[in-house]
Parts: structure tokens; C-alpha cells; sequence
């Protein structure tokens, strides 16, 4: 199979199988190649360790390489991977690859770091402006049927578009019924409200068109996203994300409900720009 230069990038931490297998997965449902990295800390005196340190920390890093190659070997799935070990700190490093990708996985442990990235100047630009769709992981998925299948979540701060598009294109792949759930904040006024909402209805009107399998419901409700973020992961699959407009923290990833979102949520959560489909994928036909 020929591979698009748009590959998924999937990085891992520590041995985490399930961050690798998801990535397996994206990377056969665009029909790319798969990039698995790892990235071994640099510690900022790392000039004064020695030399058995550093190849004790490379060493280990191989080692994290190695469980993911098996887990992609144990796959039925067959898609190009090839594996990238480096020196330094996960998230300039991964924002780096993420910048021609047409997805990152990361996984839950990995939150932390996340939110670290998104407040700084550069690195938090880069992610909040790239169409590559972030996608955090749970350690472990549930194994529960899922209820609500895939999640659009929206809010006043978000555009529906690309969010839409990634949340009809998984209900698709899945084979799953599409929730979509619109969140105006209390503050909002009933013209804004109005207006939000309709834009909302005929984003979604559009992609029903688009693809009719796909069975959608749109929920419209006044209150805390976030709120509503973490109840929808109960019974999601995949529950997915806005990114807001402008350089805002990403939905405030500082807040402890976010972070309680990323941390808990028994489902992956992809966190998507407005802008996805743009640059690397075709128009649904």
C-alpha cells in the first residue's frame, strides 16, 4: 500500500499498548503509515552525566521501542511503521513530528505533559494552530459496550466544521451512531444562543447529507462544557473535542475538570482544529 507523507504519529512514554494499538488503527483508516517515537529525557545538566548514564537511558528507551514493535506485530493490521527513538523532552519534540502528521496519540499518562506544552509560547501556537487532531488514550479502554458511540462536544469558543467532520468520519469507520452535543455557556445571550445553534444545526444537516449511514442525534443544552465532557465519556467510544479559536488555553486545560476529562475518561478523546480535513484529507464523497 503507498503511503501518504502525512503519517500518524503515535508517542509513547512507557510501555503502553494501547496507545500503539490505537495509532495502528488511525493510521489503517486513513490508509497511512504509522510513526511510533519516543523520546528519552534530556536533563537540562545532562552535559555533566556521564556517559554510562546516557546509554543507560538510551538502552531503556529501545527497550520501549521493542514493546511497541510487538504489539504492532501481534496486529492483523498491516500498515508501514517504522520506529524513532530521540533525546529529548516529549512535547517540542512531538509537536515537531505532529507538524506534517495526520494525527498524534498520546496517551493518558502523557496529560500532564500536555498541558504543559499548550502554555508555552511556541510550542502551545504550534499546537493549537496545526490540523493534525490530538488524540489522548487511556491506559486501559473499556471494555463496556458503548452507548453513545462517538461524542462531538461544541461550545461558544469552538468552530463545528472540522470537529464534525473527524467525529462523522469515526461514527463511519466504527460503524456507530454519532451524538453531537452543543454546550452555549449560561452567559450567553438568547440571540447569540439562536445563532450559535442554528449554525450548529446546519453543520451538522450538512454532514447527515454527506453521509446518510452514519445515525447522528444533536443535543442543545446551556451550562458547563466541560461538565458535559465528562459525563458524555461514560457511555462514548470516542468522545471528541473543539479546539477553541485564537491562542486560548486549550478548554482551559488547567481547570481541574479538564484535566479530570483527560484523566478519567474511560474512552480516547480526540481534540480536534477547526480546520481538520483541510490540508490532508480528500472531501467525503
Amino acid at each position: 500500500m503507498s503511503s501518504p507523507s502525512a503519517p500518524v504519529i503515535a508517542g509513547v512514554s512507557k510501555d503502553q499498548p494501547t496507545v500503539v494499538a490505537y495509532a495502528l488503527q488511525e493510521a489503517s483508516r486513513l490508509e497511512t503509515s504509522l510513526r511510533v517515537v519516543h523520546c528519552y529525557l534530556a536533563h537540562a545538566g545532562d552535559v555533566y552525566v556521564g556517559t554510562d548514564s546516557h546509554e543507560t537511558m538510551r538502552a531503556a528507551g529501545v527497550a520501549v521501542l521493542q514493546q511497541a514493535r510487538a504489539v504492532v506485530e501481534a496486529s492483523p493490521l498491516t500498515v508501514p511503521v517504522d520506529y524513532v527513538l530521540e533525546r529529548g523532552t516529549a512535547g517540542p519534540i512531538l509537536v515537531e513530528h505532529a507538524d506534517d502528521a495526520s494525527a498524534l496519540v498520546v496517551g493518558a499518562d502523557d496529560v500532564n505533559w500536555l498541558a504543559r506544552m499548550l502554555g508555552g509560547e511556541v510550542s502551545g501556537l504550534l499546537a493549537l494552530t496545526a490540523a493534525c487532531p490530538v488524540t489522548v488514550v487511556p491506559r486501559q479502554l473499556s471494555s463496556a459496550e458503548s452507548v453513545d458511540g462517538v461524542v462531538v462536544t461544541l461550545d461558544g469558543d469552538t468552530s463545528a466544521p472540522g470537529p464534525l467532520r473527524y467525529g462523522f468520519e469515526q461514527a463511519d469507520f466504527r460503524a456507530e451512531d454519532l451524538h453531537v452535543l452543543h454546550a452555549t455557556p449560561v452567559a450567553t445571550t438568547v440571540e447569540d444562543t439562536a445563532l450559535l445553534t442554528a449554525r450548529v444545526r446546519q453543520e451538522v444537516a450538512r454532514w447527515n447529507a454527506i453521509t446518510p449511514q452514519v445515525s447522528s442525534r444533536l443535543s442543545l443544552t446551556n451550562g458547563d462544557a466541560l461538565d458535559e465532557c465528562f459525563r458524555a465519556t461514560a457511555g462514548a467510544s470516542l468522545l471528541v473535542i473543539g479546539r477553541p479559536h485564537g491562542h486560548a488555553h486549550l478548554f482551559a486545560l488547567t481547570r481541574p475538570v479538564a484535566m479530570l476529562v483527560l484523566r478519567e475518561a474511560r474512552c480516547a478523546v480526540a481534540i480536534v482544529p477547526a480546520q481538520y480535513g483541510a490540508l490532508h484529507r480528500p472531501a467525503v464523497a
